[in-house]
């Protein structure tokens, strides 16, 4: 079954503000970080919060690198717009998002 844009998850609302990249990493360990293909320095990084000097550019490196599969073999990345969703890796991403 091919996965649309209408089948994207949202994970942290945009409520959480400057903290979602915390939020999203809190309890990420090493094998979560290698599992979704982020670098786990970047995890540590988030974890202790936005007043660390490279928070916000270990976050976009997570945004970018963050690879998903779920149990069906479907893929998933990360995608922020306010809200943290994640979104099927090989939909198009619609303008008014």
């Amino acid at each position: 079954m091919q996965l649309t844009f209408e089948d994207s998850r949202l994970i942290l609302a945009d409520s959480r503000g400057i903290y979602i990249p915390r939020d999203f990493c809190d309890g990420m360990g090493a094998d979560d970080a290698a599992r979704i293909g982020v670098s786990f320095d970047d995890v540590l990084i988030c974890q202790t919060g936005p007043d660390h000097e490279w928070y916000w550019e270990s976050w976009q490196s997570i945004l970018d690198s963050a690879n998903i599969t779920d149990a069906n073999g479907n893929r998933w990345i990360l995608y922020q717009s306010g809200d943290l969703w994640e979104i099927p890796a090989d939909c198009e991403i619609p303008d008014y998002f």
